[in-house]
């Protein structure tokens, strides 16, 4: 499948992975002098109308984005800004503005970052669960990345921090993140061939994601069909540990990401997980409801890995990936042994969707087996 020799003339100036994920957009890149480009931020944004004097005073950190007109803030500390657009959704999220929104402001921040000029040549690759690949938002993710002016479709001018950001996108990838999990470890960077294994090898992926959580088989590179997606994810942890707080504190509202800082970096059994609301509030553990949430989602997802494998035996590895994975591992082996969590096990499928991008660049360079 994929290529050792590199050749010149890329169609393409520079390869863009992104995951406009429901709870957290991840980026992968790489620079003009080699270096790999990583970007985690909130998905979502917020009017510049709704930050008040505080962007003014330089307190938080954020970027202003002018989209036909109209006025948007993005950046590390949007969480904190009021009226929060979130990207999240399921059915129909790929076609809604906020979607083709979020969407132009990352591709925006991006080509500033990485000093993309308006005539360099860019390919975006991103993905869908497993259960979209074959379906019309595929071509609804392709558009929204696309976008049009007129009948220039690709185009994109976005005013960054009051300077002129054009750019253009000649080529929009949609890929399966299961897939492109499996294709993250077969290639390398550069999108050769790096570990050849894979071509033979059955490989489970379970990914846990915000909204949904995918059981797929990949063998010999290919997404076998038949499995599923479960209609729970994270999320479902986060509105557990919600309802423990307000509990506490009816009428106080705390957002995923507040309790994403808290959770994050530890999942071990022994921790503790505490939220205060404020320094003269008393605080809150909520560390049952933690684990109560994650063993309702982990029951579903148990049920669906046991209806659809009935024999695993021939499975070559099991991936567990997904910026939660860990809270989840001790479930999943309890009826599946030897589950790999890679180190990337966050950012997997960009890395994935990255290094096919790379791959399809290669091959259209000349390169060959």
């Amino acid at each position: 499948m994929a290529t050792r020799k590199k050749k010149k003339n890329s169609e393409y100036d520079k390869v863009i992975g992104i995951d406009l994920g429901n709870g957290l957009i991840k980026v992968r890149s790489v620079t003009d002098d080699g270096e790999a480009y990583k970007l985690n931020l909130p998905s979502g944004f917020s009017y510049l109308k709704d930050v008040g004097d505080t962007l003014n005073n330089s307190t938080l950190d954020l970027d202003v984005y002018e989209i036909d007109g109209v006025e948007y803030v993005w950046g590390e500390d949007i969480t904190k800004v009021s009226n929060f657009k979130s990207t999240y959704g399921h059915e129909n999220r790929y076609k809604t503005e906020a979607y083709k929104i979020m969407a132009q402001i990352v591709m925006a921040r991006v080509v500033r970052d990485l000093e993309i000029g308006p005539y360099d040549r860019i390919m975006i690759v991103t993905g869908v669960p497993s259960n979209e690949t074959d379906s019309e938002r595929v071509d609804d993710i392709a558009l929204a990345f696309y976008g049009a002016n007129d009948d220039n479709v690709g185009f994109h001018k976005v005013v960054v921090n009051e300077e002129d950001c054009v750019f253009k996108v000649v080529h929009v990838e949609v890929t399966g993140q299961a897939l492109a999990t499996v294709l993250g470890r077969y290639l390398s960077e550069d999108g050769y061939v790096e570990n050849e294994e894979y071509e033979s090898m059955k490989v489970a992926v379970i990914d846990i994601g915000a909204g949904t959580s995918d059981i797929d088989i990949v063998k010999s590179l290919r997404r076998l069909n038949g499995y599923d997606s479960v209609p729970k994810g994270f999320r479902d942890v986060y509105e557990s540990i919600r309802s423990c707080i307000q509990s506490y504190y009816p009428s106080h509202k705390v957002t995923d990401y507040e309790l994403l800082d808290i959770l994050k970096g530890t999942s071990s059994s022994d921790a503790r997980y505490i939220y205060k609301p404020s320094k003269r509030k008393k605080e809150v553990d909520f560390t049952k409801a933690l684990y109560d949430g994650v063993n309702e989602v982990a029951m579903d997802i148990q049920q669906t890995i046991m209806s659809k494998w009935k024999d695993h035996t021939d499975l070559d590895e099991v991936l567990l990936v997904g910026g939660s994975a860990e809270f989840f591992s001790e479930h999943l082996e309890e009826i599946i042994d030897g589950i790999t969590i890679p180190d990337n096990n966050g950012d997997s499928d960009v890395e994935g969707y990255f290094r096919v991008g790379m791959y399809i660049a290669n091959v259209l360079k000349g390169g060959d087996e």
